[in-house]
């Protein structure tokens, strides 16, 4: 397993980061115990805040203990998820945008969680942000990475996957590449869910989408400051009943797989895996997901253009073989 003096710490030179994304449960928590030795960052998934700007979530204490005594650093990932509608609210993140009494309150409840806490820093996912928000959030971004800096605390922003900046877009474009790469300390660009259940059946990550990404964001952001998603999980598309696909994590394809005798293929043009099957009721089901030699090609990637690391979405199912693919692509 890899020692973790081969990190010598996220912004050393020469080193990378490997910072893996959790949740509040028991699984994420057996992840880290299991795979810490892979990892030098984790960032908790579990906090999302209100209209008044006060942070709101669970603080999963046994997770950052352990990292604590591992010395891997921590990230509080705050998010505009609204509970109420199940989705990411791209009105709750206006109003911390524009009200500045919400505004302030937001970025000062958030110096006093990551000290509670001992976070590293801050990780702000916002997403399903308005067209329209675009320079607010550029402005938010720029008004929180000050407010954090003042107290020694880190600012990291997710991003969505983009290699132009296109209006139309309307998913991508409020993501102000250059703007926030200069306010924040890193940007993680969420290199996943290219195709996903409510698409086309496709690659959750081609190798090309990926490098379209890499080459814009490094082209927009210092190169050390980005940081690439990888994927632990994969997709399985009902062809008869679309409301039947699902998304399934790294064990549950190894599984599946397994129960279904199938034969996987590589595909040459996305770099990923995929395999048909028919289910108990004869629907046809296309699945694409990532195994150990495309994890590790794609990891590669992070090498080639240069960037501070990349990030695992999301610890919990993954098993050994994920993570020494990630090792052996950044080596």
């Amino acid at each position: 397993m890899l020692s973790m003096t081969a990190f010598t710490g996220a912004e050393g030179k020469g080193s990378n980061i490997v910072l893996g994304y959790t949740t509040g449960d028991g699984a994420s928590y057996h992840s880290l115990t299991s795979y810490h030795s892979y990892l030098n960052a984790i960032a908790p998934d579990t906090y999302a805040f209100d209209q008044k700007g006060n942070i709101i979530g669970e603080t999963p204490k046994k997770q950052l203990s352990y990292a604590k005594k591992k010395k891997i650093k921590t990230w509080a990932v705050i998010s505009n998820y609204n509970e109420a509608i199940q989705d990411f609210d791209g009105n709750l993140a206006s109003r911390v945008m524009t009200n500045k009494t919400a505004r302030k309150h937001f970025a000062d409840q958030l110096v006093k969680l990551a000290k509670k806490q001992s976070f590293t820093g801050i990780n702000i996912d916002f997403e399903a942000v308005k067209p329209g928000d675009r320079a607010k959030y550029s402005s938010l971004i720029q008004y929180v990475a000050n407010t954090l800096k003042k107290h020694k605390i880190k600012t990291m922003v997710s991003v969505p996957a983009k290699s132009a900046d296109h209006r139309q877009d309307d998913w991508s474009w409020p993501f102000d590449y250059a703007k926030i790469g200069k306010y924040a300390d890193y940007v993680q660009v969420m290199t996943y869910d290219e195709h996903g259940v409510w698409s086309s059946p496709g690659s959750v990550a081609s190798t090309n989408w990926i490098k379209g990404t890499l080459k814009y964001a490094v082209k927009t952001i210092k190169a050390n400051k980005v940081i690439m998603g990888i994927p632990s999980y994969g997709n399985d598309w009902d062809l008869t009943d679309q409301h039947n696909s699902k998304m399934l994590q790294w064990n549950e394809l190894q599984a599946l797989k397994k129960k279904v005798k199938a034969k996987p293929v590589y595909n040459k043009k996305s770099g990923s895996m995929t395999f048909s099957y028919k289910d108990g009721r004869k629907h046809k089901h296309v699945v694409w997901y990532e195994d150990e030699k495309t994890i590790q090609a794609k990891s590669r990637l992070a090498k080639q253009y240069k960037i501070a690391g990349v990030s695992v979405y999301a610890l919990g199912h993954e098993s050994a073989s994920f993570w020494k693919a990630i090792q052996k692509g950044l080596k």
